[in-house]
């Protein structure tokens, strides 16, 4: 998902409505891909806690991301 949204950013560049959003949420994607890595290390994606903190920002960074984009969606939308 991170490479993605990271190709599409550099298809688009920098002008796009959705830069913003694409960069936190690649950025999102790749530390929760990391997590991931930890999480099989540990046995528990609870333990340690700043694992779950890890987690827990990230989907809060792809919640916010979503809302982030149905509004610039809908904004342009409207616009048309």
């Amino acid at each position: 998902m991170a490479l993605g949204l990271i190709i599409n950013l550099l298809l688009k560049g920098y002008k796009d409505a959705y830069f913003t959003v694409s960069i936190i949420a690649s950025l999102a994607f790749i530390a929760f891909g990391i997590s991931d890595i930890i999480e099989a290390s540990t046995g528990a994606w609870w333990r340690p806690f700043s694992l779950l903190a890890l987690k827990a920002v990230c989907v809060v960074s792809f919640i916010g991301c979503f809302v982030k984009y149905r509004k610039i969606k809908s904004a342009i939308h409207t616009d048309q």
